[in-house]
Parts: C-alpha cells; structure tokens; sequence
C-alpha cells in the first residue's frame, strides 16, 4: 500500500512530536503498545493529531485510533463529516 499525503503528514508529525523515527513502522501496528505510549500520552497524541488535522474525533472511535491507518481512516471520516455540515 503505498502512503498517501495524510498518511505522509501523519508520520511527519508523530515523528517530530515522539522524537522518533516511524517512517518503517507498519501502517496496522498498535502505536500505543510499539512506543509504549500511557493512555494521557495517547490522548495527547490525538489532541495533537486533531490540532494538525483541524478535525475532531468522535468520541466513540477515539479508542480504536492507535494504529497509523486507523488514524488516517479517522482524520478521513472527520474530515467529511466536517464538510458534510
């Protein structure tokens, strides 16, 4: 699957934000469980994702949001529900 421009984006900002290299960690890996991230620094990282996006999470589908491609399909779905309004 090659990596379209917000699951480009979406690694750059991890990336600056964990002082981390993802560039070759696999779009379905768990990033909670692969940083070893706690669940406040997992909720920072959303805040920060939704900051970046200027989207915002339903708060239903915020726990299934810890893979890379779990989080494009999220910053997708925000994204048209937000130009649905």
């Amino acid at each position: 699957m090659g990596e379209n421009s917000t699951e480009q984006k979406l690694r750059q900002i991890l990336s600056e934000y964990l002082k981390q290299d993802l560039t070759d960690v696999p779009g379905n890996e768990d990033l909670i469980d692969y940083l070893g991230l706690d669940s406040l620094s997992g909720l920072n990282l959303l805040a920060l994702v939704e900051k970046k996006f200027q989207v915002r999470f339903d708060d239903e589908i915020l726990w299934s949001l810890r893979s890379i491609e779990k989080l494009c399909d999220g910053i997708s779905l925000a994204q048209k529900q937000m130009s649905d309004l």
